[in-house]
């Protein structure tokens, strides 16, 4: 008798329940609904990343370059086709003459497209084109003159002299638009018996999109040059 009397005594025991559920309903519903508004906006990126790219590609590339959007939400970016934050990568660019730059590293400001991502602008572009020093010597017609860095503008050579090698001590300049390798210093020889190997120069003309080579420096990669651009039109 008193167990029926306490179960009447407690009618909303089932609505209290019910009322618990709902907070959680609602927890999981705004999880899932922001989860896919996340998987939407990384879809639109990517679908804008292509896009820019295969058509930045067609500006002087051989290869579609790596096209990075910053920035979320990304839908509102696409909404307005502004983006105005983007990191572009190539590998491997040929430009003028028989150069080849090894890897270019841009970071990209305003981009601006159309309504069919088939032509554009960048407001500005900063970044690096790095030039291997197998590949500055081929284009100098050294091939096999191997360099390595020594310093932030200076490399050091192994210059094969016929009967022995000499270890030589060169300067890297920019001179106008091209790469001016001088030696300076040569261990045991005369500076004047490595002259015809380590004293040359490499044009850099023809980068793509019009971008500018400023300034240069030395790495243990290669010739790294600053390159810079400002009003660079793509379209298709």
């Amino acid at each position: 008798m008193s167990e029926f009397s306490a179960d009447l005594t407690r009618p909303d025991l089932p609505a209290r329940k019910r009322r618990r559920r709902w907070p959680l309903v609602v927890l999981v519903i705004v999880l899932v609904l922001a989860g896919l508004a996340v998987v939407g906006d990384r879809i639109a990126a990517a679908y804008a990343e292509r896009r820019i790219a295969s058509e930045v590609q067609k500006q002087g590339f051989d290869a579609r370059p790596d096209v990075t959007i910053y920035g979320f939400p990304f839908l509102t970016q696409v909404a307005g086709r502004h983006f105005p934050h983007a990191r572009m990568t190539a590998r491997n660019v040929p430009v003028g003459g028989p150069l080849t730059i090894s890897r270019i590293d841009g970071d990209a400001r305003d981009v601006r497209v159309d309504s069919g991502f088939r032509a554009g602008t960048i407001g500005s572009v900063d970044g690096t084109a790095t030039v291997a020093f197998g590949d500055l010597t081929k284009a100098a017609g050294q091939p096999d003159l191997k360099l390595t860095s020594a310093g932030p503008n200076t490399v050091k050579a192994d210059v094969d002299l016929g009967i022995t090698t000499a270890t030589a001590t060169a300067q890297v300049t920019k001179v106008g638009d091209q790469i001016k390798v001088h030696a300076v210093s040569v261990e045991g020889f005369p500076l004047s018996d490595v002259a015809d190997d380590l004293d040359f120069t490499v044009p850099v003309s023809g980068l793509p999109m019009g971008l500018r080579f400023k300034s240069l420096t030395v790495s243990s990669k290669g010739v790294v040059l600053r390159i810079t651009g400002s009003h660079l039109k793509f379209s298709g």
